[in-house]
Parts: structure tokens; sequence; C-alpha cells
């Protein structure tokens, strides 16, 4: 009976062991941008809850004319008008633009590779810091919250078709980093879908 029991637990870890296991390696990664948003400040989200479902991911938004995260595009247009002078922000009243919901519960692999802008390597180096978000939003190029902060670079406002861009939480920064954030610059990222 033991002997029996013993090939029964050697044939289902061998068995086990020849499926294709899931893996983020498996996956492609994609070069993009990691800015940084309080969400439970936030009045809402384009998913509805503002916490991913696992308490140990992060939420974040996914650029909607990010090149390879896009859930779809948000409705609207690049309005100047809608921009209080002076103020990189809309008027107090601006409700911004219905997004898609097809990147919602999406989950990425996030690799931090430097300070936004600072030459970092293409691939991540031993040891670099990870966390995984889950999409809880959409960061809109046709927000007047992001296109109205004519300071900030296209590409770290969700503005740019050409940037990968990650609106992620707060929380995020100091796993990615080992410090706090403090209006902290952002981050040059590898993006790589995982399962949730």
């Amino acid at each position: 009976m033991a002997l029996q029991s013993i090939y029964l637990l050697l044939s289902l870890i061998a068995y086990a062991s020849s499926r294709p296991q899931p893996s983020v390696l498996s996956s492609p990664q994609f070069p993009g941008v990691a800015t940084f948003n309080n969400y439970a400040s936030q009045g809402n989200t384009v998913c509805g809850p503002k916490t991913p479902s696992n308490p140990l991911y992060y939420g974040a938004a996914a650029g909607d004319i990010s090149p390879n995260i896009s859930g779809g595009l948000c409705a609207g247009r690049i309005d100047a008008s809608l921009c209080v002078a002076g103020q990189q922000s809309p008027a107090g009243d601006y409700a911004g633009p219905a997004c898609p919901r097809a990147n919602c519960g999406v989950c990425y692999q996030v690799t931090n590779l430097g300070p936004y802008g600072s030459g970092a390597p293409a691939t991540a180096a031993v040891g670099a810091r990870s966390v995984v978000v889950q999409i809880i939003d959409s960061c809109p190029s046709t927000s007047a919250w992001n296109f109205c902060k004519t300071d900030v670079p296209s590409d770290e406002r969700c503005g740019s078709a050409g940037t990968n861009s990650l609106d992620i939480d707060l929380g995020a920064y100091r796993a990615l980093t080992g410090g706090a954030w403090d209006n902290s610059p952002n981050l040059d990222i590898l993006i790589q879908a995982v399962a949730c």
C-alpha cells in the first residue's frame, strides 16, 4: 500500500511538472512611465472600486492611448478652453470623459528601472524592485486633468501615444524605490502582463 502511494505521488509530481506553468516570462515586457496618484482621495474610478481585489496588489490606471496596455480610447477631445489660466487644471465642475471598462481587473508586474529620464537601461538590473498592479481606472489623454498640465511632458501625463503609461497608487512608490513619495520623480518602468 505504501509503495502504491509513493508511486501515485511521484506520478502526480511528474504530471504537474510536465504541464506548462503560467509565468510572467511568457508574456512580453514593455517599457513605460509610472506616475503616482492617491486613489483614496479620488472621487471615483472607471472600474468602480478604488482598491484592487487582492490586498497585496496596488491600484493603477492605464493610459488610454498607451500602445501596448490600453483598454480602449476614452471619449472626449482635447479642448484648451476647459483649462483655468495659470492653474494647470480644469474648472471645478469638470467631470472628465467616459472610458471603456475593458482593462478593469487586468494585472501587470511593474519593475522599476530608475527615475524618469535618467537614461535607465531598457532591461531591469538583478534585484530590481517590482510590484503587481491591478487596473482600477483609466488615464485618459482627453481628460482636462491631464492635458491642462502643459508644464508636464506628455509622456508623464498619459498624453503620448508612444508611451505605455501607468498611473499607480502612491503606496507602490515605497515598494518600487525603497523611499517615500514626496513629489518624487516619476519612474521609468518595465510592464508585463501577469495573472491576477
